[in-house]
């Protein structure tokens, strides 16, 4: 064998007396098992294909399906197509096909990749398979792609093309030489610069994608609820490969190098979607798509629903393991097991006061959530919430019952229907159906003070009250609730302050009551008891309690998370956006509720809510943004 290689030179620009970019003549051809370079890319190739054919039998068959069907057809196209090479460069000598068959390796790699995780996410999906299984297929599909990689790499190597005749011997000695040349060999002709540009963009695009998967990736941030670290728009760039980036198409991922810290910006997979292999697969080609068409086509950007899809989410790392934590009027406060008491946290990037910034970052901001004056409103309520005792207030709202139930018993006394008279309608047309929708709520077995909330009406419930005793029994019951409230304990400073604001929002109703049935007792007209100035005072504050209830209090305030004796577990964090009014972050759930203010009150003021703090899993942490790149303004570090 060795004086048959030595007699025989090897094949090149100087043994065949042709340029490098001759074709090797078909006729009497020097085979290729003679050139060790090209001995090691074709037993690689056969492994490869091998693997390919025997995974077909070792994948099984557990549901016929599309996705089973496009797997076999891409496995088994991909192995002929292989082999089709092997005969063509072993058999047949024509060693310039060297180059076709590199790109259709590489291209195969991706192809298998993803064609041999359809069944195995369809069947998973289905519980067809257990997790020995997922794991034993996903372990196939390594064994191909590394025989591939493996394939790939040999064909590629410098001297197996110089033994192809593909490159002369002083390009495979000299890499600028050889980058010159192939410049020099760029195809010609529109359609051969079109298949290079398509098989160039190609390339890139897959490379962009595992550099995204892995390594780090761009954001764009669809939402202001991360202002002013982040506006509209901003780019964010993400490190990935520090946060343990996922295994494309499985539910494995890579170690943490580094955990989340507070303080911490993170891309977030959102929770709130359903995570499963299928979502995984959609994502993953989306990206993949998005990249190939240069973002123009983005697959995975809108819900069923039509809606627009929020993931990834931006949020800053406030809560780390082994927390529980509590939010009372904007400050975040956090307690360790163990300590017996919560501490405050600093927090330098929370964001309240937005009208405050620099007049130029201001103007870019879409949504102000407040002002100064309203600022000043939520400063007043606070300073009254937090300065009054609720025992005081259920004391006050205990006496302001006893002078209604006076009232109602000298207009009933007095044998005068509040009611009655022309000045009702022009009051407020509504008032009498307002008054009969009480009356039939507490005929009906509920409290239409309670149903009635922050924004009750004090005219048609004073009504009710004087024409109903089921309406009368139920201010008995929403009074004594508040009364009751007001002696309880308190565990901390969140259940103090809403059980104080649900006394207010009570103790200011059982007021406007108050003042309106008596005037009527005192034979003062309904319309001119609604025009009061006293009453019109309180009806001022309802408006502001409302608002401050409503409109704010959720965004500034939520109890302790996790509830009871729990913390926050080893693998759970809690997030936040820095504009903290304007965030649907991990304290609320996306969908409209109802919320008791005050479970230690019987009767307690309810509110729509979306108040439902929930923890994010370590898992679903993508990755740290640590810079903003775009727009060229704002180019800076992330703080």
């Amino acid at each position: 064998m060795n004086q048959q290689r030595a007699s025989r030179p090897a094949p090149g620009p100087a043994a065949s007396g042709k340029t490098a970019g001759a074709a090797q003549p078909d006729s009497d051809p020097v085979s290729p098992v003679l050139v060790p370079e090209l001995k090691n890319p074709g037993i690689a190739a056969l492994v490869y294909v091998s693997v390919l054919v025997l995974s077909v039998p070792l994948t099984g068959f557990f549901r016929l399906s599309g996705l089973y069907a496009v797997y076999l057809v891409l496995a088994l196209s991909i192995a002929a197509g292989e082999l089709a090479f092997l005969r063509s460069i072993f058999r047949k000598g024509r060693l310039r096909l060297l180059p076709a068959w590199k790109k259709f390796t590489g291209y195969s790699i991706p192809v298998y990749y993803f064609s041999h995780a359809l069944p195995r996410i369809e069947w998973s999906n289905a519980d067809l398979i257990g997790k020995g299984r997922v794991a034993f297929l996903f372990a196939l599909t390594l064994a191909a792609v590394a025989a591939a990689g493996i394939t790939f790499h040999l064909i590629g190597r410098p001297s197996a093309l110089a033994a192809a005749g593909v490159i002369g011997p002083e390009e495979a000695a000299d890499r600028a030489l050889r980058k010159r040349r192939a410049r020099e060999r760029k195809p010609r002709g529109l359609v051969a610069i079109v298949l290079d540009w398509v098989d160039a963009i190609a390339w890139a695009a897959i490379a962009v994608l595992v550099i995204n998967i892995f390594v780090f990736q761009l954001y764009e941030v669809p939402s202001e609820s991360m202002v002013p670290a982040f506006l509209v728009r901003d780019r964010p760039f993400t490190v990935k490969l520090s946060s343990g980036p996922r295994i494309p198409l499985t539910e494995w991922r890579l170690p943490f190098l580094r955990l989340p810290r507070r303080g911490d910006v993170v891309t977030i997979a959102n929770p709130r979607y359903p995570e499963n292999h299928r979502v995984d697969l959609k994502k993953h080609v989306s990206q993949f798509v998005y990249m190939v068409t240069l973002t123009a086509v983005h697959l995975d950007s809108t819900l069923p629903d039509g809606s627009p899809k929020a993931d990834p989410l931006v949020k800053r790392i406030t809560g780390v393991p082994g927390e529980k934590l509590m939010m009372v009027d904007d400050v975040l406060y956090a307690r360790r097991k163990g300590e017996p008491d919560f501490h405050k946290v600093e927090e330098p990037w929370a964001a309240v006061d937005l009208w405050k910034l620099d007049g130029d970052l201001r103007r870019k901001i879409q949504h102000l959530p407040l002002d100064a004056q309203t600022r000043s409103l939520l400063s007043r309520w606070d300073a009254r919430k937090n300065g009054t005792a609720p025992g005081d207030l259920g004391a006050a709202i205990r006496s302001s019952l006893d002078r209604i139930e006076g009232s109602l018993d000298a207009l009933a006394a007095s044998g005068r229907e509040a009611a009655s008279g022309p000045d009702m309608s022009r009051t407020d047309p509504a008032l009498r159906t307002r008054r009969d929708e009480a009356v039939d709520a507490a005929a009906g077995g509920l409290n239409p003070f309670v149903e009635a909330g922050a924004s009750a009406d004090d005219l048609s419930l004073s009504l009710a009250a004087a024409a109903s005793p089921a309406v009368r029994a139920s201010l008995r019951a929403y009074a004594s609730g508040a009364a009751a409230a007001g002696a309880a304990p308190v565990l901390n400073a969140y259940d103090r302050g809403s059980r104080v604001l649900n006394l207010l929002v009570k103790a200011n109703l059982l007021a406007r009551m108050e003042r309106v049935l008596g005037l009527l007792a005192a034979g003062v007209p309904l319309e001119a008891a609604a025009r009061d100035a006293d009453r019109g005072r309180l009806v001022t504050e309802a408006r502001e309690l409302y608002l401050y209830l409503q409109g704010f209090y959720d965004n500034r305030n939520f109890p302790e998370f996790p509830p009871g004796d729990a913390f926050l577990g080893t693998d759970e964090y809690f997030a936040m956006g820095d504009n903290r009014y304007n965030s649907l972050d991990f304290r609320f759930r996306e969908t409209p509720g109802t919320r008791i203010l005050d479970p230690a009150d019987s009767a307690s003021i309810r509110y729509v809510s979306i108040l439902e703090p929930f923890a994010v899993k370590l898992k679903f942490i993508e990755g740290h943004a640590v810079f903003r790149l775009w727009p060229p303004s704002r180019l800076g570090w992330i703080r």
